[in-house]
């Protein structure tokens, strides 16, 4: 599902803007990359907290300020225009999406990570496994980070909406799909058992 947005969002850019500016989608995905790797001291941090609500809270509003300033600064560098920021709104989509399809499937292709889940699953806790929810992941995902790639090629003070965005969707997406993940898997098995 999230490869098909991916692939479908690709040959929508290049037919509408070309391929001119589609270089600059690589070095979105290398921003995203440095955006990661400033995100390690808040998961060290974080990692020793003992109250695991606390610590996604700690970890989607520090990641969210901690992309925003990292795209800001790329925005700033390389971006040139609105097709400039649509590509380079991709490369930041296309390497997240990636890494987290990569992240699910090396938890699920392990012995030790399918116990791990089904453990995590048996105390209650949260594993996501059903295509709907990486669907809507896929589709959220993909549109923040073209239109706050956007706002932020319009003028870097977005830069106070986008950062405070992300880390309300960051918020809102963890807290639903844990408390909602039943209700998500039942609808779709309803409508597929249509």
């Amino acid at each position: 599902m999230v490869s098909a947005v991916l692939v479908l969002l690709a040959a929508v850019l290049a037919i509408l803007l070309g391929v001119s500016e589609a270089g600059v989608a690589l070095l979105g995905v290398l921003a995203w990359l440095v955006a990661l790797a400033a995100r390690v001291p808040a998961l060290a941090s974080a990692g020793r907290l003992r109250d695991p609500e606390r610590s996604r809270t700690i970890l989607a509003a520090t990641s969210a300020v901690t992309d925003e300033g990292v795209r800001l600064a790329f925005v700033l560098v390389v971006v040139s225009g609105s097709a400039s920021a649509l590509w380079a709104g991709f490369g930041w989509a296309l390497a997240e999406l990636v890494f987290v399809v990569a992240t699910q499937l090396a938890q699920f292709s392990w012995p030790i990570g399918r116990q791990a889940a089904e453990q995590l699953r048996s105390q209650g806790g949260f594993i996501s496994t059903h295509p709907a929810h990486g669907g809507v992941r896929g589709i959220t995902a993909t549109s923040f980070h073209l239109g706050a790639t956007l706002l932020l090629a319009a003028g870097p003070w977005w830069v106070l909406v986008t950062a405070s965005a992300h880390a309300a969707v960051n918020l809102v997406f963890a807290r639903w799909a844990r408390r909602r993940l039943v209700s998500v898997e039942h609808a779709a098995d309803v409508r597929t058992s249509n």
